[in-house]
């Protein structure tokens, strides 16, 4: 029995909306879809209202509208034959994803969201928007990948909020999938695959644990398997070698090295390194300082999830696998 019926018909809309955006043949049909999933999401984030997911709804309207609005322009001015180039349509596109320097409503949003709606627009709702862009990327995005890579990567070092150190994860990642989306379709399509997967098992975790900020991963009374989850998963998504989150940015690096993309490519590695550091020193404090239960259990109990000790496994030896089964094919 659903609780909120009227979650099912906005959450279909959601989906409907961007598959109406990926599959349409005109620039229209797409800004449609666009707006449809726009006022969808915001539907969806009205069920569960308080004073921050008010506001934080109205500003997500107002600024995705605002991108919707440039974006219609720069179809228009294309259309038109005003100007040659897409620069208009990809400034329309960078404001809907929260790429820097467009990010400030990004952060403040994802820390008045809940987990479920945060892992939504993570990557849901980047589907569309990133498709779009993938078809008129230009040289002119390189200043936004490197404002992406270092935004993302000094902006979470002192965040206190998991969910704000989220979205500059997020944020750091968008100009590696940028980045990687100039080099081929296929790239940036399985590294956003990827980077969804490793977004999703530690929002489920967090979200399954209760925790909102780096102060509770100290002193919560979650299981060591649940802590070494949550550790692994966001090693994992720092890009730790050899583990799942370190592959698509190696595919990265090795295309950009065969291109002698060296400057930028060293650009990408420190911002990484950097957020890696980051990941580790919460993975390190988490797993050392005062756990109230120190002795392992080799049983899986009741409350321990099988989809998590699977996805922290994957999350583990992906990388390892998927260049095993690479080899022998």
């Amino acid at each position: 029995m659903i609780k909120n019926w009227t979650k099912m018909p906005f959450t279909t809309f959601m989906f409907m909306s961007t598959i109406m955006a990926l599959s349409s043949n005109n620039w229209l049909g797409s800004w449609m879809g666009l707006k449809i999933n726009l006022i969808a999401f915001t539907s969806l984030m009205y069920m569960k209202l308080n004073y921050y997911t008010s506001e934080s709804m109205m500003k997500y309207f107002i600024i995705r509208s605002m991108g919707s609005s440039i974006l219609l322009l720069g179809i228009i001015i294309l259309s038109l034959k005003i100007m040659e180039n897409s620069t208009m349509m990809m400034m329309g596109l960078m404001i809907k994803l929260g790429v820097a320097p467009f990010h400030t409503w990004m952060i403040s949003m994802m820390q008045s969201l809940n987990w479920m709606n945060c892992l939504i627009l993570s990557t849901w709702q980047k589907i569309a928007t990133l498709m779009l862009m993938s078809y008129i990327i230009n040289k002119m995005s390189m200043i936004n990948i490197m404002l992406s890579l270092i935004v993302g990567s000094i902006g979470g070092i002192n965040q206190l909020s998991i969910k704000k150190m989220m979205a500059y994860s997020s944020i750091n990642n968008m100009g590696w999938i940028i980045m990687s989306m100039m080099i081929s379709m296929k790239l940036w399509m399985n590294y956003f695959i990827i980077y969804s997967m490793m977004i999703s098992s530690l929002m489920m975790l967090t979200m399954k644990m209760k925790l909102n900020y780096l102060n509770q991963c100290l002193i919560t009374s979650s299981s060591p398997l649940n802590k070494t989850n949550l550790s692994v998963t966001m090693l994992s998504l720092g890009g730790l070698p050899p583990m799942l989150g370190f592959l698509p940015k190696f595919m990265t690096m090795q295309s950009m090295s065969s291109n002698g993309n060296y400057m930028m490519l060293m650009l990408m590695i420190s911002s990484s390194l950097i957020t890696l550091y980051f990941y580790m020193q919460i993975c390190v404090t988490m797993l050392t300082l005062n756990s109230s239960k120190l002795k392992w259990k080799l049983m899986l109990n009741k409350n321990s999830s099988i989809v998590m000790n699977a996805m922290c496994v994957m999350n583990m030896l992906g990388f390892i696998i998927i260049i095993t089964m690479k080899s022998i094919n």
